[in-house]
């Protein structure tokens, strides 16, 4: 089960997934895939894709989590459910290169739909944050238009961007809850006098 290395696989798993994919003879051999930094955004790059982690969230809609059980049977508190929210941009020198990324990349996510474990696990050195059989959604979940007037009141430069949810990202515990001996006899003390 995932761990809390989850948020950063997730997010080098969304980069090298467009490192990887983007059509070379489109686009060229040089572009950058890079994690950004809402301060990367004062200075980008020339060419490339930038992957921010805009908002991280608790899940509103299951919170109410049973305990987790290992194959051993021990159990463990309950994983922490959460949502990431991605800004996707493309870089360009050109505008009408730039809208091409940004297409490509949008189309790219929609096919993928759902991300797994083999691609989660497979962008960082520990190959086992995701269990064999976890997956995530991949949604594109736009900005409401005033969300998206603060961010361009901060990041000056922001080229058409697309934001990403990344939904029920599961951090699970490792406290475990030790259970006690099971109850052999009981004993009422109903009826008696205390002095």
């Amino acid at each position: 089960m995932a761990n809390f290395r989850a948020v950063s696989a997730t997010s080098e798993a969304l980069a090298g997934l467009i490192r990887d994919r983007y059509p070379r003879d489109e686009f060229g051999t040089g572009l950058g895939v890079e994690i950004y930094l809402p301060r990367h955004f004062d200075l980008p790059m020339a060419e490339g894709f930038s992957v921010c982690l805009l908002r991280v969230a608790i899940n509103g809609g299951v919170r109410n989590l049973t305990y987790r059980r290992d194959p051993d049977g021990r159990r463990f508190r309950p994983s922490l459910p959460l949502d990431l929210l991605y800004l996707i941009t493309p870089w360009a020198k050109e505008g009408g290169t730039q809208h091409r990324m940004l297409g490509w990349v949008m189309r790219m996510f929609e096919d993928l739909g759902t991300l797994s474990s083999s691609h989660l696990n497979h962008y960082v050195a520990e190959p086992d944050i995701f269990a064999p059989n976890e997956s995530l959604d991949l949604i594109c979940d736009p900005l409401a238009l005033n969300d998206y007037l603060t961010l361009w009141d901060r990041l000056k430069f922001l080229p058409p961007s697309a934001t990403y949810a990344v939904r029920m990202v599961m951090l699970d515990s490792q406290t475990s809850m030790v259970d006690g001996p099971p109850v052999q006899t009981r004993s009422f003390a109903m009826g008696e006098v205390v002095a």
